[in-house]
């Protein structure tokens, strides 16, 4: 059996506004949930983009109305995402916003939900290499609290303990095993992988809103996915943040958008760390063969 989250650990790292914010879920709520550098960017951008009401919980205050308006404290992170920017600045384009369902960001295991009564959940997956060390580049880049900072090299961080489990790479078979778990409680589940997201977007976005009985065409959904381009975020990002006077490079959100990053920085030494059996196992039922390492 594969190892939880601990509740402590966990509960122990969650802000008093995404506490706030997941206790008022209701069942209008599909909650998106992902370990660190899934994809949550993409899927976001492009439901915003097809005027569906994707929040961050971690960054804006959510309304039972279905409204979410950004938190003061974190416009200056949320300037880096096409989307979060264009919708705090008002440049919609006048395009209308359905309110529900309401798409939540979380990359909280469902402990930190406590009993709250989200209608559903589509779990968003990436390989563990690419999303494990991606959750790294963030942290090192944007971490605010904390806990979320990392030491200085990504061998170092994981060498130590993970956020709910007693490494970072445990964590991530431990998220998804417990969101597994929540899901059969919920009216609605999905599987959203991100490296179908990046080979088949069209596909995988209609059909899984028309599994959640949002109607929407391929066309449309083609129209969101060009918007959603990794180069055309990318090139927000650095329109928004761009190099400073001494050339030195900013951190990115959008770094590099692809699928199997990690062969660009797998080394023997750091392929130990994703050698565990439950993390192996757990990534087997998404399709992901972690025996290659090359």
């Amino acid at each position: 059996m594969t190892t939880l989250p601990d509740p402590g650990l966990a509960l122990g790292r969650v802000s008093d506004l995404y506490r706030r914010n997941a206790a008022g879920l209701t069942e209008g709520d599909i909650v998106v949930a992902s370990h660190g550098g899934s994809g949550q960017s993409l899927i976001g951008n492009i439901l915003y983009e097809l005027g569906l009401n994707y929040v961050d919980a971690y960054t804006e205050v959510l309304h039972e109305d279905g409204r979410a308006v950004a938190a003061d404290a974190h416009t200056g992170y949320r300037s880096h995402l096409a989307s979060q920017h264009d919708k705090d600045e008002g440049r919609d384009d006048g395009r209308p916003i359905r309110p529900w369902p309401r798409f939540v960001k979380t990359h909280h295991p469902p402990v930190v939900f406590g009993d709250a009564a989200f209608g559903g959940v589509w779990i968003l997956v990436r390989d563990p290499r690419d999303a494990i060390y991606a959750s790294y580049q963030w942290r090192a880049g944007f971490a605010e609290e904390e806990w979320d900072r990392v030491p200085d090299t990504f061998q170092g961080w994981l060498h130590g303990r993970g956020d709910f489990s007693d490494s970072p790479a445990n964590d991530w078979p431990a998220f998804y095993e417990a969101w597994t778990e929540r899901a059969r409680t919920c009216g609605h589940v999905d599987v959203l992988r991100f490296e179908d997201l990046k080979r088949r977007p069209t596909e995988v976005v209609v059909g899984a809103l028309d599994r959640l009985g949002v109607k929407v065409t391929p066309d449309e959904v083609a129209r969101a996915v060009e918007a959603s381009s990794f180069a055309k975020m990318r090139e927000h990002e650095d329109r928004m943040d761009p190099s400073g006077s001494d050339g030195a490079a900013r951190p990115r959100v959008m770094r590099a958008g692809k699928t199997q990053g990690w062969k660009d920085w797998m080394t023997p030494e750091l392929a130990d760390f994703f050698a565990g059996a439950e993390l192996r196992e757990v990534a087997r039922r998404y399709g992901y063969d972690l025996r290659e390492v090359a």
